[in-house]
Formats: C-alpha cells, sequence, structure tokens
C-alpha cells in the first residue's frame, strides 16, 4: 500500500482541472496552510480508482469540486468560513464515500516537524512586515501541533509568536509599549548584539563554503558553537527582562482591573434611580426604541463587566445576556417613527466581539507563562497547547477581521449620545447613570488595553523563555553531530539548519532592541521613527537603522524655537471632570483609603491640559483639604501625613494634529509626605513627589491616577474636603494647535 505526503504552506493549482489517482488501495494525503488557484478547481479522480485522498487546509481561495469519474461534484466545505479543517475521500468501485474532520490528525514524522518548523520560521521573518501573514501561520502550526505531545514545543513557540501579534491588532495601531529609559541608553546593547552578529556571519559564510576545507569548516563549526554558547547568556538577560515586563503589565491589569470593578459598582448604584425616571417613557409611543436601546444598555454594561472582569462563575450568562441585548437593540431598530435611536446594535456586537477575544485570550497566557517559567527546570512540565490565536476562529485565519479596541471608542461615543437624549429630556436619574457609564467606558477601554498588554508582554517572555530552551537543545545537538565528524553530508546539514537558526535568533534580538528604540523614541517625540523592523536585514542596515534613529533622537528638539516650557498648575479635585471630584473623596474615606481619576485628551476629560501637546509631568503633589491630625498621633503639635500617587502605566499623548497615542509603560510609584499640624496646615514636605528626571522618561498627566492615605490612623478624616493637587512639569505650545482648540470650542 504506497502512501504520499505533500506537505507544503501554499498549495496552487495552476489548471482549471487537476487529476488525483492513488496508486491501488493508496493513499494521497495534501495537508497545506492555504489552497489557492485563479478560478475555481475541479478535482477528477478517476472512476475505477481505489484508495484514499485526505484533504486539510485552513485558507480556500477558490471553490474546490470533487468529482469520481462522472459523478455528481462534491464541493469541499472548508476554509475561514467553515468549522472543518480537512476532509477524507474513500473511493472504491465507482462509489465515493467521505467524512469531514474537525481537528488535524496526531500523526507525526520528521517530514511534518521539518516543515513545520519552516513555517514558523517563515512567521518569524513575516512576525515584522505582515501581521495577517504572520498570524495566519502561527494559527496553522498551532493546530496542527495541538493534540500531538510530539509537538508541544512547535506549539508553544507558535503560540507565543501568533498571540503577540493578536494582542497587537487587537490593540490597534495607536497604542504601543513605552521603554522607561531615554532612547539613548539602548545605544550599547544594540551595538553589541550588532557585533556578536557579525562574528558569527563571517563564520557562518565560511562553514557555508564548499570550497573550504574539512579542517576549516570544523574549525568554523567550533567557533559558532562558542559564540552560540556565549550568546546564551544573553538570551537569558532577554528573558529576564521579558518577564519583568510581562510582571508590570500584569500589575497594571490588576490596577485597571480594580478600579473597573469599583465604577462597575457605581453604575449599578445609580442605574435604579434612572430606570425608575424611565417609567415616563413607557406611555409615549414615539419613545419605544429609545426605551428598549436604553434598556438594552443596562442589561450590556453589566454584562460587558463581567466578561472583562473574567468571573469565572457569571461568564457564560455575561456572554448571554450581552447577546441578548444585542438582538433587543437590532429589534429597535426595526422600530419605525422614532426619535432618540442613537446606539446601533453593531456598536454593541463589535464591542462584545473585542471582549470576548481578550477574555479568551487572558487566562491561557497565565497559564503558560507558568508552564514554560518551570519547564527550564523541569522538562517534564505540560505545556498547555491550544491552537487559539486570535481569539476567535476566523481571527486565526484572517487577521484582517479580529476587532479592535476602537470598539470601546465607538461604544463610549455612541452610549454618551444615546443617554444624552434621555437627559435632553429631563429623565431623573439619566445625568448620573450618564456620568457613571462614561467612567465606566474609559476605565473599560484602559483595563482592555492593558489586558492586550499583558497578552503580549506574557508571549514575549515565552517566546524569549524558549529561545533559551531552544538554544541549549540545539548547542548540544550540534555538539554531538561534531563528534567524530569526517565531512558526512547529512551531519554537515543539519548543522547547517541549526547555524542558521541561531544566525536568525541573533537578528531578532537586534530587531527587538531596535523596535525598543523606535518606541522609545515615540514617546519622546511623538512621532515614528522611519527605520523598518525586517529579521532579514544586512547587518550592514542593521547598523544604518541604528544611527538614524540616534540621529532622529538627537533631531527631535532641533524642530522647536526653543525648550520645553515648564508649568506649575494648582487646582482642587472638585474641579475635576466627569464628578470624579466627590468620588476621589469618597474614596480617600473609604475602607482602603485609595482614591482615584483618570484624564485623557480628549474633551474635557484633558482638565487642565487641553492647549498644548507633549505634557511631561515631574509629578504631582497632593495635599489633604480637611485633614486633621489624630490628637493621640501627633508629636510636637504635627502628624506625617504620608500618601503614595501611583499612576495605572497606561498613558496617552496628543500630538500638534490633535492625534491621540497610548502607551503602556512602568506604573509610577511615588511617596508625597509632609506634616500636618493641629490646624489641618500643610508644614514643611518630607518627600517631594515632584522632580526632574535625567535617564527615565517622565509620564504624561493623561493616565488613571491614585492617591492612597498609606497612615489613615494618624489622622482625622471626617472633614475632608477633597484634594489640593499641583502639577507640575513641561510642555509644548503650538499656535496652530490653540487656535484650533478655539475652533473648536466656538463650534
Amino acid at each position: 500500500m504506497s502512501r504520499v505526503n505533500v506537505l507544503a504552506d501554499v498549495v496552487a493549482f495552476k489548471e482549471e482541472s487537476s487529476t488525483i489517482s492513488p496508486a491501488r488501495n493508496g493513499t494521497v494525503q495534501i495537508k497545506a496552510r492555504v489552497l489557492t488557484a485563479a478560478t475555481p478547481v475541479k478535482i477528477v479522480i478517476p472512476s475505477d480508482a481505489s484508495g484514499v485522498v485526505a484533504i486539510y487546509a485552513a485558507i480556500v481561495d477558490q471553490p474546490i469540486a470533487v468529482y469520481l469519474g462522472d459523478s455528481e461534484e462534491l464541493v469541499l466545505d472548508l476554509g475561514r468560513e467553515s468549522e472543518y479543517v480537512g476532509i477524507v475521500l474513500d473511493f472504491d468501485g465507482g462509489v465515493l464515500e467521505y467524512d469531514y474532520e474537525k481537528i488535524y490528525p496526531s500523526d507525526w514524522s520528521e517530514n511534518l516537524r521539518a516543515s513545520l518548523n519552516t513555517q514558523l520560521r517563515i512567521a518569524l521573518v513575516e512576525f515584522w512586515r505582515n501581521t495577517s501573514i504572520a498570524i495566519s501561520l502561527c494559527a496553522y502550526v498551532a493546530a496542527l501541533t495541538k493534540k500531538n505531545p510530539e509537538f508541544s514545543l512547535l506549539n508553544t513557540q507558535a503560540v507565543a509568536l501568533g498571540q503577540q501579534l493578536a494582542g497587537q491588532v487587537i490593540e490597534g495601531p495607536e497604542m504601543k509599549y513605552a521603554p522607561v529609559l531615554v532612547p539613548s541608553r539602548y545605544e550599547n546593547t544594540a551595538r553589541a548584539i550588532i557585533d556578536a552578529a557579525a562574528a558569527f556571519q563571517e563564520q557562518y559564510e565560511r562553514f557555508e563554503d564548499k570550497e573550504e576545507s574539512l579542517e576549516n569548516h570544523i574549525k568554523a563549526w567550533q567557533t559558532m558553537l562558542s559564540q552560540a554558547t556565549g550568546v546564551s547568556e544573553m538570551h537569558k538577560t532577554q528573558r529576564d527582562i521579558a518577564m519583568a515586563k510581562y510582571k508590570n503589565a500584569q500589575e497594571t491589569t490588576e490596577h485597571c482591573l480594580r478600579q473597573f470593578k469599583n465604577e462597575g459598582d457605581a453604575l449599578v448604584l445609580v442605574q435604579y434611580q434612572f430606570e425608575q425616571g424611565l417609567e415616563m417613557w413607557v406611555i409615549e409611543q414615539k419613545f419605544q426604541a429609545a426605551l428598549q436601546i436604553v434598556t438594552a444598555v443596562f442589561s450590556f454594561a453589566v454584562s460587558i463587566g463581567t466578561l472583562v472582569m473574567g468571573n469565572p462563575g457569571g461568564g457564560s450568562g455575561a456572554a448571554d445576556a450581552a447577546g441578548r441585548a444585542v438582538k433587543a437593540v437590532q429589534d429597535a431598530e426595526r422600530i419605525s417613527d422614532q426619535v432618540g435611536k442613537i446606539l446601533s446594535s453593531n456598536t454593541l456586537k463589535k464591542l462584545a466581539d473585542a471582549i470576548n477575544a481578550l477574555s479568551n485570550l487572558i487566562p491561557l497566557v497565565l497559564i503558560i507563562v507558568d508552564a514554560v517559567e518551570k519547564f527550564e527546570m523541569d522538562n517534564t512540565i505540560e505545556i498547555p497547547s491550544t491552537d487559539d490565536i486570535s481569539g476567535s476562529k476566523i481571527g486565526n485565519a484572517d487577521a484582517t477581521t479580529i476587532v479592535t479596541l476602537a470598539a470601546w471608542d465607538k461604544w463610549i461615543l455612541d452610549v454618551d449620545q444615546q443617554i444624552a437624549f434621555a437627559v435632553e429630556n429631563n429623565i431623573d436619574g439619566a445625568s448620573d447613570y450618564q456620568l457613571a457609564l462614561r467612567k465606566h467606558g474609559i476605565n473599560g477601554k484602559q483595563l482592555a488595553q492593558a489586558q492586550a498588554e499583558t497578552i503580549k508582554a506574557g508571549y514575549e517572555y515565552v517566546q524569549a523563555q524558549m529561545e533559551v530552551i531552544v538554544s541549549q537543545k540545539q548547542i548540544e545537538e550540534l555538539q554531538a553531530l561534531l563528534e567524530d565528524y569526517e565531512g558526512q553530508e547529512e551531519r554537515y546539514l543539519q548543522a547547517k539548519t541549526i547555524f542558521y537558526d541561531r544566525a536568525m535568533a541573533l537578528r531578532t534580538s537586534i530587531v527587538i532592541v531596535l523596535r525598543d528604540m523606535a518606541w522609545a523614541y515615540r514617546y519622546w517625540a511623538l512621532a515614528e521613527s522611519s527605520i523598518s523592523l525586517d529579521a532579514q536585514k544586512s547587518l550592514a542596515d542593521y547598523r544604518s537603522d541604528l544611527a538614524t534613529i540616534l540621529t532622529e533622537v538627537d533631531n527631535v528638539d532641533s524642530q522647536w524655537a526653543s525648550d520645553f516650557q515648564p508649568f506649575e498648575y494648582p487646582e482642587h479635585s472638585e474641579s475635576l471632570p466627569a464628578d470624579y471630584g466627590p468620588s476621589l473623596t469618597a474614596g480617600l474615606l473609604g475602607g482602603e483609603h485609595t482614591g482615584s481619576f483618570t484624564l485623557l485628551p480628549e474633551g474635557d476629560l484633558a482638565n487642565v491640559f487641553s492647549e498644548g501637546s507633549h505634557y511631561r509631568l515631574n509629578g504631582l503633589d497632593a495635599t489633604l483639604d480637611g485633614a486633621l491630625p489624630n490628637s493621640d498621633s501627633a508629636h510636637d503639635g504635627k502628624v506625617w501625613l504620608k500618601l503614595q500617587i501611583t499612576t495605572s502605566g497606561i498613558y496617552a499623548d496628543i500630538k500638534e494634529d490633535g492625534r491621540v497615542l497610548y502607551f503602556r509603560s512602568l506604573p509610577q510609584v511615588r511617596r508625597c509626605s509632609y506634616d500636618l499640624d493641629m490646624n489641618g496646615n500643610r508644614l514643611n514636605t518630607r518627600d517631594d513627589p515632584s522632580f526632574e528626571t535625567k535617564d527615565h522618561a517622565e509620564p504624561t498627566p493623561f493616565t488613571q491616577w491614585k492617591i492612597k492615605v498609606l497612615n489613615p490612623e494618624d489622622l482625622n478624616l471626617e472633614g475632608l474636603k477633597g484634594v489640593k493637587l499641583l502639577w507640575e512639569g513641561r510642555v509644548r505650545y503650538d499656535e496652530v494647535h490653540r487656535r484650533r482648540q478655539q475652533v473648536e470650542e466656538l463650534e
């Protein structure tokens, strides 16, 4: 019995009709990520043939029909929209039977391993060039390796690459990581890696040259082996940096999660009064659609809150409730002769899809990171396998279908306008609900941004850790192959493939450092670097890219006639936008003695930061207004009042043209403390939270701020009126920007 296996990334049918005729009782199996053709395809199996043809594909871009002789056509149900990954066709005596497959077979071979490794190499290259192709490749490799323990490490590598990209797509192009150091601090690291890659490349070219003697091949082999061993320490350092980044992303997510929960609880409290006020709309026929939409908003807002927070008990019910809310709005859209229909069902559906994707991805990254961290010390640890790259099946095959976090922006805008209609109609409780829902949306988006960054950071660590594991494994393989090497062609080709992987790993390390520099420059200049990230550039190109980005950093200030202009803005928390003042005070008086507020660059949420760009803070100083010492804690007529001021780690800033950019970086944690006399007056400052930095990037004001009283037992907060805030920092003012702001206000 013969068997023919066709393994490829893309199989192209050049002719409209193709004949597949296995040997008698033989098998032909085709496994490809993509089946493509210029026109619909006919696959003809001779009527007298007997055997099996199995076809597996993730993407089919033309209809494929199978014929057994002159029989009726069987149009294959495969591709992006299908629930099936393959079909097995069994034919004998002119009779065709078939079964669709929902999972790939768990068979394995070294040829399949080599094919999947090649596809991963392509994905690593496309990681920097073409997100959609890279995600598709990773999803395909993950699907083929999910149920096969022989390929568990391949599965982990594919998921690590793919979910980083999926998180990037979900975030959208405006969101990037912001390294905490100024761009120039990464220069030495970049030069060191480029030099190491150049030394390795020189030896690789000697080894690749068939004209070189066996002795020189062995010398080059030994040198590269030594270099690879040395570079493995660098990979461990990158792994450790990635883990620190992941932990910081988790911290940011936890911070945003707590704030989102608090705002969600507040939303439920004000909802009841609004519901009572809506009773007057029940008898108004022209308001039936608006009433139905607003009622759906109640359910939808609570449901997405449950989904975003990953409530294991309520997740399924919340998803169903969100679906019912979407259906209710769809029904309302069909009611004629109505006023006040603003929020669309599509807005709700897209937001639900975005939240569901993150809800599917977040739990898995936590488990995989934990398993991969342990695997280096104990290779019997089982790393969970998955075939989910984007959080949705269709997104795995087509990244353009992944719903981005822009769905939150659309929801915030549309639902605000929908509730504004109720406010304009003087519905009792509408105004309070509108404010609470606005905060709910703002904090929901920040949480979603933090979750997407956690996914990216987690799998960046997994990729770095897998590089450490794989490099050590390959070094051991190279040492074994070198023993008794006498020019055997098979050993030579095996070694050459491994050395190619080591060379690509060095190039990837170069691109990662250049990417970090480009991200740091983006935060520094609010502009994109002109360098393009590509793992297949020449080393000369990498040196040129490094010089380019350093020149861009040097030239940032030359675009302006002067340095940043310093500012000092005092204000009281009562003047904070969106009713954040009272909620900040309430939080400080609560059990955790912690209050928070959020600023954004757009509209009234910009607060006092509305006329400039490139806002950078030396810090935020805070004074509790109305706080008094606890008499039992006072010494010499005063008490030491201690505050902790933190940011969420999700930042935004606004360019001169009004475009808003988002960043994820480390949360800022600063101590603010001062002496407080018995009359509540602030005396000398003990810990000043405002100071200039030299090597670190300063935060923007557009983030989520949290103020916590560290020693409430020493204070009497019964008369707390709020917080006096003092913002200190630097800003750029642009005449055109200021004029545009004034025009927008007039409009």
